[in-house]
């Protein structure tokens, strides 16, 4: 069996594949406590907002599944002869109850018009089916990325912890793309060293929702990463070119103009239910009665130090799960328009800290489940302005940096591995 690196919490195997390192039997599995938090947070909100209530909608009247009507409803306009309609707040909103024989709450499209052929497929099922193949075929493709880090006999733990973890519960019934975007930002990061070309695709693929991607580019810079800067690049331009053969170039002008207005608006006036999902540091400074223009700032302020912090972290290890770790906490740190759905990739990596030895260390397994229960906590504390998921991640996105610089720290090795050059 290939060995692991001596004296580390965490090894690569000869094939580079990231593993455990140490005996089964020293190996934790995810304390009992981090699933009854989970379970104590997300059960109020379920029955209060998402919990069925016959005739395919929930408590307050949401189509089950919530914002994936977007995803299925989408397509099936853009394909059917009314693509401006997408574009169109009031209208796009008619469309919604026509299709679903009854008034739904107000809804939006947000995404860029390349994913209008791949949501198509999924349009050509009943919603219902459609539904169940967009959770749970892509938990299981999320899961089977995040479960590749764990040996085996630490997996049913994990996957156990994987779909009790708060940001995945939210974005289960919330219909969401986090299951989505995180296989495809974790998955480009732990490939980025021995398959390059597909990291770049798997980053490409990501600016479906551009922003959750925002500290990609300059670590990839910092590491010198070209060859997946180029196929990203690539990438993302083909996905526009061929959304532009297929639709005409109007829809993007619209996606700019419409869509993006509309994103910074939600910012600017900062009302409704999804003030209390977010989880950036503007949304943070807004919950406290800041201005737009002094959130932002705030945003600015936070986000510059983390892209270099991140830069100097990824720079400080080879190890593509040190790497997931600090990517992870920092992403949604640089862009202003993170959710708690958007924070399935670091419930992936904290997945992999719960299920190694924990350290006597009672600051570190405190952040650890901060950070895993900010997700749901957001919830509560925003309703009350009390925005403190920023100060979270920056918690643990600090515990990331000190782990990728090799500080020494019961979990990890003393060593300080060299920088990485490409």
């Amino acid at each position: 069996m290939p060995q692991c690196v001596a004296n580390s919490g965490i090894g690569t195997l000869a094939d580079g594949r990231v593993t455990l390192a140490g005996p089964p039997a020293a190996r934790g599995v995810p304390p009992l406590i981090y699933l009854v938090a989970s379970v104590a947070l997300f059960g109020p909100l379920l029955v209060s907002f998402y919990w069925p209530a016959g005739d395919g909608l929930d408590v307050i009247g949401y189509p089950i599944g919530r914002d994936f009507i977007n995803n299925w409803v989408g397509p099936q306009l853009a394909f059917g002869g009314r693509l401006a309609t997408l574009f169109d707040l009031s209208g796009y909103h008619a469309a919604l109850g026509e299709l679903f024989g009854r008034p739904v709450p107000f809804h939006n499209w947000g995404y860029p018009p390349f994913t209008l052929p791949v949501f198509w497929l999924l349009a050509q099922l009943p919603y219902p089916a459609a539904l169940a193949v967009w959770t749970f075929g892509l938990f299981a493709i999320f899961a089977g990325i995040t479960l590749s880090q764990v040996e085996h006999p630490n997996r049913a733990a994990a996957l156990i912890a994987l779909a009790f973890a708060p940001a995945c519960l939210i974005n289960a019934v919330g219909g969401q793309n986090g299951f989505l975007t995180a296989a495809l930002f974790i998955g480009g990061i732990l490939v980025l060293d021995r398959r390059p070309m597909l990291a770049g695709v798997l980053f490409g693929l990501l600016t479906f929702k551009p922003h959750l991607g925002l500290v990609l580019p300059f670590v990839l810079l910092a590491l010198g990463a070209w060859r997946t800067i180029a196929s990203a690049t690539l990438t993302a331009l083909a996905l526009v070119a061929g959304s532009v053969a297929l639709f005409g170039i109007e829809p993007w002008r619209q996606y700019v103009e419409v869509t993006g207005s509309y994103q910074v608006r939600l910012l600017e006036h900062f009302e409704g239910f999804y003030t209390c999902m977010m989880v950036s540091a503007l949304a943070g400074a807004r919950t406290f009665g800041l201005s737009y223009p002094v959130a932002m700032a705030v945003q600015i302020a936070v986000a510059l130090p983390v892209v270099g912090a991140a830069c100097w972290a990824v720079r400080a290890t080879r190890d593509p799960a040190r790497r997931a770790f600090v990517l992870a906490s920092a992403a949604p740190l640089v862009t202003p328009y993170a959710f708690n759905y958007d924070l399935t990739a670091l419930a992936a990596v904290l997945v992999w800290q719960l299920c190694r030895p924990q350290p006597v260390d009672f600051g570190r397994r405190a952040i650890l489940f901060l950070a895993w229960i900010m997700p749901l906590l957001a919830m509560y504390l925003n309703t009350y302005g009390l925005g403190l998921a920023p100060l979270a991640l920056v918690l643990v996105l600090w515990l990331a940096v000190r782990d990728a610089g090799g500080v020494p720290a019961p979990l990890w090795s003393a060593s300080i591995p060299q920088p990485a050059t490409r």
